[in-house]
């Protein structure tokens, strides 16, 4: 039994590192695999801490010397005026993705509680219903031309709309990466310019996250850390980063060759699945 409860643990990992990657919703996916696999957590909360801090680190680990230098330029800008002419783009691209990541933290705090409470009872229909707009979404894109556009720039009228799309990933069964990467290839924005983007954005909405998840547990509302499970969530977080390197590894090639659509499909049939198993 020990082993099966190891087992489970290690594969909701995985399915949150694949799922955050690609354009399904790890959200949703880590719903209905708690209840397939009939996974009972003692504290929901701290596992969505573990699970995604091994898909944080896993981008932190892809981006480090991007997010430096742009860190590094960033301030080097603001407070070194003879080298603004070297350091312009990196201080422009983090403020970018400051003001893309307000959308998703002002919706976050103002309706984080509601859709918690929503999900206490309806879980699945309320993933199910959140594929199912994944799934519109990615089918209006593939609707386009080839995504063949070299457009490396990300203007800010893109970046604002990336922001608001990412801000719908709240919802359990909308994926964050489907809705920031959808809005950029509308626009026209290059594959790699917008999957960049995505998954660089991806890493202070997620910090922000965790530490809001921390105040919670330091608030009281969650109950103590299970120091016997520990091995537990260490799996599941060594499989949420592990499978998120894998992931990313094939994602971009997916994108080019035109394949997302296969993605749309995937996702309005797991909306209908995650519907069979809200009803029975």
């Amino acid at each position: 039994m020990a082993f099966i409860e190891m087992l489970k643990y290690l594969i909701l990992g995985i399915v949150q590192g694949i799922t955050e990657v690609l354009p399904i919703s790890s959200s949703g996916h880590v719903e209905i695999a708690k209840y397939l696999l009939n996974v009972n957590f003692v504290d929901s909360i701290i596992f969505l801490i573990i699970v995604n801090t091994g898909s944080l680190v896993a981008f932190l680990l892809i981006y480090h010397k991007r997010i430096w230098r742009i860190i590094i330029g960033f301030f080097v800008y603001i407070f070194n005026k003879s080298k603004r002419m070297d350091t312009k783009d990196n201080f422009v691209y983090g403020l970018k993705l400051i003001i893309a990541t307000i959308p998703a933290a002002l919706l976050g705090f103002f309706a984080e509680e509601y859709i918690e409470n929503f999900m206490l009872q309806h879980a699945l229909l309320l993933v199910s219903i959140g594929l199912l707009f994944t799934s519109s979404v990615l089918f209006f894109v593939t609707r386009l031309e080839p995504f063949t556009s070299n457009r490396q720039k990300l203007s800010w009228v893109d970046i604002i709309l990336m922001g608001f799309a990412q801000s719908f990933a709240l919802v359990p069964g909308i994926s964050r990466a489907g809705m920031t990467s959808a809005t950029g290839l509308k626009r026209g924005a290059s594959v790699h310019a917008t999957l960049d983007f995505s998954f660089i954005m991806y890493i202070p909405v997620s910090i922000g996250s965790i530490i809001l998840l921390f105040l919670k547990i330091m608030n009281g509302e969650t109950t103590s850390f299970n120091f016997g499970d520990t091995h537990l969530y260490i799996l599941a977080f060594f499989g949420a980063l592990f499978a998120t390197l894998i992931a990313y590894k094939f994602i971009y090639n997916i994108f080019k060759s035109g394949k997302i659509k296969f993605f749309s499909y995937y996702c309005f049939g797991a909306s209908f699945f995650a519907l069979i198993l809200y009803i029975l």
